[in-house]
């Protein structure tokens, strides 16, 4: 609700702004600029190289848990020694456990290598908007979602 009421009385000052003589309002769709920048085109292909790595290194992982798995179930299980059945244990629980944390770490990661990957190139865009802005003298500049 209260996103709701700052979202109206913003309008409601672009409103009034704009009913002001002479007000210059600039749109601009910052998504289309992102998706159409070469710098930014590369910074994407670079970001979805990396994830598909990540993403090909879990799966071998996944197999990896799996084979052990299959391992730890079958019936040669049972002609091991109680040491190897330990020691086949402890490498499927150590495994799982490094599943885990690269499973978690991998949003995080993303995340911090998406902002480094885009955040250069939406600070050289926004400086561009404002020259853009105040050579034109606009009195605001917006950005179009959707």
């Amino acid at each position: 609700m209260k996103r709701l009421g700052l979202a109206l009385l913003g309008l409601l000052f672009i409103v009034s702004f704009s009913l002001a003589k002479d007000t210059k309002i600039g749109i601009v769709v910052s998504a289309r600029i992102l998706e159409e920048y070469p710098e930014a085109q590369d910074a994407q292909k670079i970001l979805s190289d990396e994830i598909k790595e990540w993403e090909r290194q879990s799966q071998q992982m996944q197999d990896e848990l799996s084979a052990l798995g299959d391992e730890l179930s079958q019936q040669a299980m049972m002609f091991y020694s109680d040491e190897k059945k330990t020691q086949k244990e402890d490498e499927y629980n150590r495994k799982v456990m490094e599943f885990r944390q690269f499973q978690s770490s991998i949003e995080q990661i993303a995340y911090q290598r998406n902002q480094e990957l885009f955040q250069p190139i939406k600070d050289k865009c926004q400086k561009i908007i404002d020259k853009i802005a105040t050579d034109e003298e606009y009195d605001i500049s917006l950005d179009a979602v959707g």
